[in-house]
């Protein structure tokens, strides 16, 4: 659509309008503001007492100890350990899936226990073949 001399008084005094109701912002000034409002509301106070004494709780959690203990273990071992230690808690998870479906209903299928067993049999073959399988992992100590 074409644009009329007749209506350029009036965008001229929207023009006038806006630049007199929407002074030029400062952005870094705006954002500070924005920041000091959001440190000052209710939610953020909240939010920060929250995540302190989860903090301080974490701090000293019998968790924590327990997982960084068992991390610095785990990590002390040689690559083929741990490859042989994952193989065996594999083959561990399926006998107890293997054990605990003894207890369930047989509507379900006659064949459930494959994949168990399946499973199983890959965690035995992990454990038994843990040295090639550290190697092929280039028996980095991470």
């Amino acid at each position: 659509m074409e644009r009329r001399p007749l209506f350029a008084w009036w965008r001229f005094a929207e023009d006038v309008a806006a630049s007199l109701t929407s002074p030029r912002t400062e952005v870094a000034t705006a954002d500070d503001d924005v920041r000091a409002a959001v440190r000052r509301s209710r939610l953020f106070t909240a939010s920060e007492t929250l995540a302190g004494d989860v903090e301080r709780s974490w701090r000293a959690s019998l968790s924590r100890q327990v997982v960084e203990r068992a991390s610095l273990t785990w990590y002390s071992w040689r690559p083929a350990v741990r490859v042989r230690a994952v193989g065996v808690g594999i083959a561990i998870a399926m006998a107890t899936a293997l054990l605990l479906e003894t207890l369930e209903s047989s509507l379900d299928g006659p064949l459930r226990w494959i994949l168990p067993v399946a499973v199983g049999l890959i965690g035995i073959a992990i454990a038994i073949a843990a040295e090639p399988i550290a190697r092929l992992g280039g028996d980095r100590r991470t």
